[in-house]
């Protein structure tokens, strides 16, 4: 467990290299919340830091002052989606936020520990990891025994899905949830452990009820979990237990996951009406029925008497939904249940982490896991005892859920982590089976054949190796096109967003976004909007410390198809959607306001293609020729799609590059510090491959679509008269730097700031 332990710091804590920081866009608004719990607590103690609302500060008002002492339940934040603003804890998963805040001021104010917020949250999430690694080997241990435990734990520490979403800086949901979620498990299974009294029976079930609800506060996707329980109790009274001896323990953890999950606006009080908080009332109420049905049926009509029940339960539930009694389902929701039902909402299909899992996604994370955790699930549905009980259901929903969307893999590496682990332990005692008992009572010995041993041992070493060496830990291999397979490609090895600009280059350290965000806060009036595509409203609105017209949370579509449709009007249409936006109607003025963009692209030097000028491209090298860099040029589709706009109006048949109305109007491309030329087409002669000039739009070699060749040039400089004028340039600009991953051609990130005339 020490080496488990060890294994899951260094794989999530390996980011470091690159940087200290939080990772992602979401975690700076978590940590900007809990910042503000923490400043009131400092002030005026814990009641007022959730609970003060001082008169007059409604949402109309925009003074920042006012509403940085409102409690955290009331605080209304104008900081974000100007001028509308957004009340924090009705929006926001104000459980990871409170206990960020609450761990800081035990680890800081009672404990003593000098470290500021910023740097306890940036270790948090690794340091949950690892703790819910030590915790997963308690939850496996207690379904199938120590060697599953040590091996589900192992898993965990490893599993790229849990890296990815739990490394260095990711103060998000997953990581608490996780933590809670594993612990409550363990306490639900101990409720059934024959020598416990009623009295600790209950005490688990309370402590497991608030652990299950407090995770549904701090994500939205830990409402599975209670469901998935509630799925667990409609099956118990089909086990042949006494259910006397545990119902009191089973209602008592409802009973507390409820109020538990009611304590925050989100899911709130709803969640007695949400069908996650049906699923759970109504599997204890079905445990109920059924033990007071034992009471006045016969044995022999007891099975026949629970299916008659189960089918009710079916019908009434068919009756709620059919007469709106069901609280609504959100789309994410309703994609999870039923994935064939995917949203067609293009602001939905613009966020990555919603993109579907692919096969390979599934193979290469965990490989020789899949065919383990099948032979788990056969074990577990034969033996059907309450704990696998529990690693049948969750393992299966787990897996089932986790295909909806890329985030919720992490619910496939916990399901794959129970059952992979059944089945290794199934199979490791089948090749070392006991020895005969004798009439003698002894400690059992364990006998197997000698080369069974070392083959199953050097065969799931190896097995289990292979994944990892290739993926799972970093390896000093580099990928080339020659060695895809046995290079490094581990998620643990990958620099946090703000490091690397959310771009491909997920392993370089860029300093662009951070001066930038320093220049922002310290070179723009402070009463400044900055508008930017929303990816990085949180970023601008927390470290640099200005108002922003949108963020991550996506709470208003219409303010985003408004920027979307901001980016594709010419100049004077988008300077006025830009005054419009920060309009300000307590003083019927407009505030400074300036717009952001963030490109990457490549420079094509005269003297390595033979053309007849050096060009830049809003594209970088993969995958044999030139692909998407990350940044806004890769983004323009969705400004399109999400605003609403007439996509064939802007982009060519390829939807990459623009059409020519788009090149000499939009003001995205004006706001670029280049000027188109012409179009570079793919050829062959002679067996190689060229590029050619052509002053149209042609397809090149077999159909390929033609990219875009720009010349430097500003179209409004720093001494433009108007509608734009560039107020910055992050320092590295386009000065091209050798592109990662291949040294014969030259990149560029740049965040270019302009402000509004």
């Amino acid at each position: 467990m020490a080496i488990v332990f060890t294994l899951a710091v260094s794989m999530r804590s390996y980011a470091s290299k690159y940087g200290f920081y939080l990772n992602e866009f979401d975690p700076y608004y978590d940590y900007y919340a809990a910042s503000h719990i923490v400043n009131l607590v400092q002030q005026h103690g814990l009641f007022s830091a959730f609970f003060n609302n001082p008169a007059g500060c409604t949402a109309a008002v925009l003074d920042p002052l006012c509403h940085s002492q409102q409690g955290y339940f009331y605080w209304h934040d104008v900081a974000t989606w100007f001028p509308y603003g957004r009340d924090v804890a009705a929006s926001s998963q104000g459980g990871l936020q409170t206990a960020g805040a609450i761990i800081y001021l035990l680890v800081h104010n009672v404990f003593g520990v000098q470290i500021t917020l910023y740097d306890l949250l940036v270790i948090l999430p690794v340091i949950l990891g690892a703790f819910t690694a030590v915790l997963f080997y308690f939850l496996v241990r207690k379904v199938a025994g120590d060697a599953a435990g040590l091996f589900a734990a192992l898993l965990f520490a490893v599993s790229p899905p849990l890296i990815e979403r739990g490394n260095l800086g990711w103060f998000k949901s997953e990581p608490l949830a996780i933590l809670l979620f594993v612990g409550a498990s363990y306490l639900v299974l101990t409720i059934f452990d024959k020598e416990r009294s009623l009295r600790n029976r209950v005490a688990r079930g309370l402590m497991a009820g608030l652990l299950t609800g407090y995770a549904n506060t701090a994500w939205g996707g830990g409402d599975y979990f209670s469901a998935a329980f509630g799925l667990l109790f409609v099956l118990l009274p089909f086990m042949n237990l006494e259910l006397s001896s545990f119902t009191p323990a089973l209602v008592t953890f409802t009973s507390a996951t409820i109020l538990a999950s009611a304590a925050f606006p989100r899911p709130g009080p709803n969640i007695v009406t949400n069908p996650v908080g049906l699923a759970l009332i109504g599997g204890t109420v079905f445990v109920l029925l059924a033990q007071w049905s034992k009471t006045w049926v016969k044995p022999a009509e007891y099975r026949p008497t629970l299916y008659k029940l189960l089918f009710g339960f079916v019908l009434g539930g068919l009756f709620l939904v059919s007469f709106n009694l069901v609280g609504r389902v959100s789309g994410r929701y309703l994609t999870a249940l039923a994935p064939w039902l995917r949203s067609g909402n293009p602001l939905v299909q613009s966020v990555a982490e919603h993109f579907v899992p692919t096969g390979q996604d599934y193979f290469v994370s965990y490989a020789i896991l899949l065919s383990l955790g099948m032979a788990g699930a056969i074990v577990a549905f034969r033996r059907r005892s309450v704990p696998m009980m529990y690693a049948l259901i969750f393992g299966l929903t787990g897996l089932y859920f986790s295909s909806a969307f890329s985030r919720l893999l992490v619910y496939s590496s916990i399901a794959l982590g129970i059952l992979g682990a059944i089945g290794f332990a199934e199979l490791a005692f089948v090749l070392v089976k006991p020895a005969t008992q004798t009439l003698v009572k002894k400690k059992p010995a364990y006998t197997g054949r000698n080369e069974m041993k070392v083959v199953f041992s050097l065969a799931m070493v190896a097995l289990i190796a292979f994944p990892a060496g290739t993926y799972w830990i970093p390896n000093p291999i580099p990928c080339t096109s020659a060695n895809t397979f046995f290079c490094d490609q581990s998620p643990a090895d990958s620099a946090v967003s703000l490091s690397n600009g959310a771009t491909i280059y997920s392993r370089s350290t860029m300093t662009d976004w951070i001066q930038t965000l320093q220049w922002a806060r310290q070179d723009t009036p402070t009463n400044s909007i900055i508008i930017s595509w929303w990816d990085y409203g949180y970023w601008f609105a927390v470290m640099g410390n200005r108002t922003t017209a949108a963020d991550n949370a996506t709470i208003n579509q219409t303010r985003i198809a408004q920027i979307g449709q901001m980016l594709m009007a010419n100049s004077t249409q988008a300077a006025t959607i830009a005054k419009r936006i920060a309009y300000d109607a307590s003083c019927n003025c407009t505030r400074p306001v300036y717009v952001a963009i963030f490109i990457t692209g490549s420079f094509l030097p005269k003297s390595l293609t033979g053309l007849s000028d050096g060009y830049y491209v809003l594209q970088v090298p993969g995958g044999g020729g030139f692909t998407a860099g990350g940044g806004d040029e890769s983004k323009k589709q969705w400004f399109i799609r999400i605003g609403a706009l007439t996509e064939s109006k802007y982009l060519e048949g390829d939807a990459f590059n623009f059409t020519p109305y788009a090149l000499n109007n939009s003001l995205f491309v004006k706001l670029l510090p280049f000027k188109f030329s012409t179009y570079l087409v793919s050829q062959v002669s002679n067996g190689q491959t060229s590029l050619a000039e052509s002053p149209t739009y042609t397809l090149g070699e077999r159909n390929s679509p033609p990219i875009e060749a720009f010349v430097a040039g500003y179209t409004f400089p720093a001494n433009s008269t108007g509608p734009f004028r560039l107020a910055y340039a992050s320092p590295t600009g386009v000065t091209p730097t050798t592109c990662p991953g291949n040294s014969q051609l030259s990149c560029f990130t740049a965040i270019f700031v302009y402000q509004v005339v």
